[in-house]
């Protein structure tokens, strides 16, 4: 699969998606391969700081800004290899999960292949897309600002990184993905079994074919009155179908739950890393415009897009998984309207109190809920910080050279001369 094998030579699937240990051993060594070469990356940029990260106002010391920026890119690439050693195994259990849903729907619907294929299908085409967009911003960046070799060496050190943290988003979208697809499937089931107001299979009453009440009799009120009996199921294939639609929803509740423990620490880091990215690079482009300096402007901007894209692309797809689950549960109170001897009733009913106290949410170790509302309190965050920093931001412009700084002088004595 194409998409499985993208995300391994990135690094982030340490394993083969099927029963094939020689794949497994060659993903399990790339990304111990990747570990040890980033591990050099950070210690070179420590040792050479002074060169890559040169002061060029001053000529001393280091510029703090790209040396954040780089490091902190560095450091949050080899948390997300070190994470996908770490949770290698509940990755593999996750999707063992997954792929045993596939045969419960396969029995709810024939189309439940094909739909998922697919499904399967968007996402790859979207990874295509992500993957083509990306790789054209950076080589963007690179044709408009990277001239200097000690900008290029440092663009060369810092690109690998920035592409596997976007990268990692869309792995995290993809489980989520594959969670809505089947999510998917089993809220149309419900549909077909909430459609009528008769429990599916079983013929809607006409007026030829329905039954005239009959007259109360002594007996029939003494049976009334009398102790409820079990009713006796006449078609169970409607029960049958419920009973797999609840245990396929409680699989895939099971497995979001694994999805939101195994990528905890490698998405806190690749929030703080979007985060003081785009808090370095918003800052530096308030000062090129109020330095009127508009050469490297569009470097920026398209950092901040591509960054802003990837994150954009897991949080839509946690909207939409979390989305698919309350229209499931919408379904089900519409259905919550039969007589007390209606199995199917009681069972919607009971299906319906599940979703209810068993919502689907996906968080970061309860630190963040992954939606729309993260990204504005994230936009929120960067302009407090933006208006601060502002603030301290110099207002008057030394001389660059020894030319613009005699002209200055000259300029200022001349103003300030009283005639004789």
């Amino acid at each position: 699969m194409l998409v499985t094998l993208i995300f391994q030579l990135c690094a982030l699937q340490t394993y083969a998606s099927t029963d094939a240990p020689l794949g497994s051993s060659l993903a399990l060594l790339w990304c111990i391969g990747n570990c040890i070469l980033y591990v050099g990356v950070l210690t070179f940029c420590i040792i050479e700081r002074r060169w890559l990260f040169a002061d060029a106002r001053t000529g001393t010391g280091i510029n703090f800004i790209p040396f954040i920026k780089t490091s902190i890119t560095i450091v949050t690439h080899l948390v997300v290899l070190l994470e996908a050693l770490i949770a290698r195994g509940v990755y593999r259990a996750l999707d063992v999960r997954v792929a045993s849903v596939d045969g419960a729907l396969g029995h709810l619907t024939d189309r439940a292949g094909t739909r998922l294929a697919r499904a399967r299908t968007h996402f790859r085409n979207k990874l295509l897309l992500f993957c083509a967009c990306c790789c054209a911003i950076e080589l963007g960046i690179l044709a408009l600002v990277y001239s200097d070799p000690v900008q290029l060496a440092l663009w060369c050190l810092t690109v690998p990184s920035l592409v596997i943290i976007r990268l990692k988003h869309l792995h995290h979208a993809y489980h989520i993905e594959r969670l809505t697809a089947r999510f998917d499937i089993l809220r149309e089931q419900l549909e077909s079994l909430v459609a009528d107001g008769v429990s599916p299979g079983r013929p809607k009453p006409t007026e030829a074919t329905a039954v005239p009440p009959k007259a109360q009799t002594s007996l029939t009120r003494w049976k009334m009155n009398g102790p409820s009996r079990p009713a006796v199921i006449v078609d169970c294939v409607p029960l049958r179908r419920m009973f797999v639609a609840k245990g396929t929803y409680l699989t895939l509740w099971h497995a979001s739950k694994d999805l939101n423990g195994c990528c905890v620490y490698s998405q806190l880091a690749n929030l703080l890393q979007n985060f003081i990215q785009c808090t370095c690079d918003l800052y530096s482009l308030y000062a090129l415009l109020y330095l009127n300096q508009l050469d490297d402007i569009f470097a920026y901007i398209l950092s901040i897009v591509a960054t802003f894209t990837a994150l954009g692309v897991v949080l839509a797809a946690c909207e939409n998984c979390k989305n698919q689950v309350g229209q499931m549960g919408q379904l089900l109170y519409k259905r919550l309207h039969g007589d007390e001897a209606d199995l199917l009733a009681k069972m919607l009913e009971n299906f319906s109190l599940l979703l209810q106290h068993t919502p689907m949410s996906f968080s970061l170790g309860g630190f963040f809920d992954m939606d729309f509302v993260l990204l504005k309190e994230i936009a929120a965050a960067i302009t407090t910080y933006m208006v601060i920093f502002i603030q301290f931001m110099p207002k008057e412009d030394t001389p660059t050279d020894a030319t613009t700084a005699s002209n200055s002088t000259l300029a200022n004595s001349t103003a300030t001369a009283t005639p004789e």
